[in-house]
């Protein structure tokens, strides 16, 4: 399914918001992590509705919400997610022990999980092209 993201140009990066899930909102510092949010926010929100006992609503048409006057000037993407839980896939990381606990460190220092940390981790060096020849 795909459901709309709204994105509205903030002082400090993007709010995002989703008109078919008025409770499920993300933010980024640039629109490429405020779609990175977009993903993982309505994957996660839909995970809990439907463990809520919810019955997901059939997506609003990116035409139909940008034609209402509260969207003008929202940028609208189409976020794909899956009705089955299959958006999110753990995959296997080895790296030195003495690396692995400077991370847990940080993490349990900044009430971060280590997921995220490696997600915005991959954000910074995607966005800052650190690997570049």
């Amino acid at each position: 399914m795909q459901y709309v993201a709204l994105f509205n140009k903030e002082k400090h990066g993007f709010g995002v918001e989703f008109p078919d899930f008025p409770a499920c909102t993300t933010f980024g510092k640039n629109l490429d992590e405020a779609v990175d949010q977009a993903h993982e926010a309505l994957a996660l929100y839909i995970e809990f509705y439907q463990e809520d006992g919810n019955v997901l609503p059939e997506p609003t048409s990116k035409k139909e919400l940008l034609a209402k006057p509260e969207h003008k000037g929202k940028k609208a993407i189409n976020v794909s997610v899956s009705d089955d839980g299959s958006d999110f896939e753990e995959f296997e990381v080895v790296m030195h022990t003495h690396l692995l606990d400077r991370i847990e460190k940080y993490c349990k220092l900044h009430g971060a999980s280590p997921a995220d940390f490696f997600a915005v981790a991959a954000r910074e060096a995607i966005n800052s092209d650190v690997f570049a020849e």
